[in-house]
This record gives C-alpha cells, structure tokens and sequence, in this order.
C-alpha cells in the first residue's frame, strides 16, 4: 500500500498527504486494501487530522485495538507530536495546554475544555459544566525560531482535527498559512505548515513499543528556514 508504515490485522499506520480529507483518505484505503485482499470492515481513525495538515494516521483495524488504544491514550501513554511553523513567537518558549496570558501569576493550567461554536464553527474554550465540554490534552515547546517565525513542537491533537491549530492561535502564535485561525500575515494563500511527524505507542494486541516518524516538506518554505531534520532525530 502506497506510504504504508505498518500494517497488520489490528493496525494501520500510513502517511496522509495534505489537502486531503480524513474521509477521502479512508475510502482510497479501503480501495487500496481491497486491491491487496486485506479488505477490512473497521477501519477507524485513532486521533483526527484535518484536511490541510500532513502525517502520520493511525487507524484501528479491530474493536479490540480501538478500545485499547483509547485507553493508551487517556492514561497518557500515547504520543503524538506535531511539528508547526508558527508565525511571530509565543510568549512562553514552553507550555501546558492553554496559558490565560492576562494572568502572569499563572504557571500553567492543568486542564482545559472547549467546544465547537455553532455561531462560527470554531473551537473556544468554556467551563468544564457545559454539557458538550471536551477535555484537551496538549503542550507546546519552542524549538528554534527567527525574528518572524518559530519551530514549534506540539504534543497532542486528540479529540479535534483542528484542536492544534486552535491552541497556537490562542497562544498568540497561529500556525503559518492557517486561513481559519488568523496564521496568514506573512503570506496569503499559503499551504498550512503543520505536520503530525511522530507517533509512539504499545501495539493493542502485542503489547509491542512502536515508534514512527514522517519528515514534512523539509525542502520548501516555510519548513526550510529551520533544521527540521535534527529536531526529528532528537
């Protein structure tokens, strides 16, 4: 299968291009896995990713690894890193979910909740007694960056497919080319610099450590202006 990076009767990880859906990107799956004879009726995603982005998917091929999986990643041993060229820098070079940066006696806070506005189809976020608050789990760290721009690593991206996008606009540091979260200042109709590059978990059935990698478009702008590579490899 086309940029495959592992499969088995249980799970599948493979690279996803950007400006593709999550929902066109499972139908040439199921296509490709029937033209392979490894037809599979579950086929389901782990963690979103949203059309613009690129990375690593990890799908679940079997209830039993969905329900394992699940549970992997709400006692915080999934990883998912997520690489972002962000515009301009935020404040803090690292930092716990979302920081209230009118209050500079504050840390970090430990949990957050957001929601989708039915007024403008964004995330924002909302106290945790809403009925449709949703937990989010994610860190961000400033790996290199310019007068203009910043390397930024993100950890986390598990309940919404723009939940990471969401977080650096709100850390006053929206991601390069993000039409939909204030991030073209420096350049319109530029394609969105965010990049799902590492995921680390225990196979569902076997129990087995697995580690996988994908190197963004390390070549073109606005990834270039950074050593990519050697954050990957760390």
């Amino acid at each position: 299968m086309k940029d495959c990076l592992y499969i088995d009767n249980h799970i599948l990880v493979v690279a996803k291009n950007r400006n593709i859906s999550l929902k066109d990107f499972k139908e040439e799956i199921k296509k490709e896995l029937e033209k392979e004879n490894l037809k599979s009726s579950f086929l389901e995603e782990v963690y979103p990713i949203c059309f613009e982005a690129s990375g690593i998917v990890t799908f679940s091929l079997s209830s039993k690894a969905k329900e394992r999986f699940l549970k992997q990643i709400e006692d915080g041993e999934f990883l998912l890193k997520n690489f972002a060229v962000c515009v301009g820098k935020p404040k803090y070079k690292n930092r716990v979910l979302y920081i209230d940066e009118t209050d500079e006696s504050k840390e970090e806070i430990s949990e957050q909740f957001v929601h989708r506005s039915n007024k403008t189809g964004l995330l924002e976020f909302i106290p945790r007694l809403n009925e449709d608050a949703t937990k989010i789990y994610s860190s961000y760290s400033v790996l290199e960056d310019n007068e203009k721009i910043s390397l930024v690593k993100i950890l986390g991206g598990f309940s919404f497919d723009d939940e990471v996008r969401f977080l650096m606009k709100e850390a006053k540091s929206p991601i390069f080319g993000d039409k939909k979260y204030e991030g073209e200042a420096l350049a319109k109709n530029t394609n969105l610099a965010l990049s799902v590059v590492e995921v680390k978990f225990s196979h569902p059935i076997s129990g087995k450590n697995m580690s996988f990698r994908y190197y963004p478009e390390i070549d073109k702008k606005p990834w270039l202006y950074f050593n990519v590579e050697k954050f990957l490899k760390i």
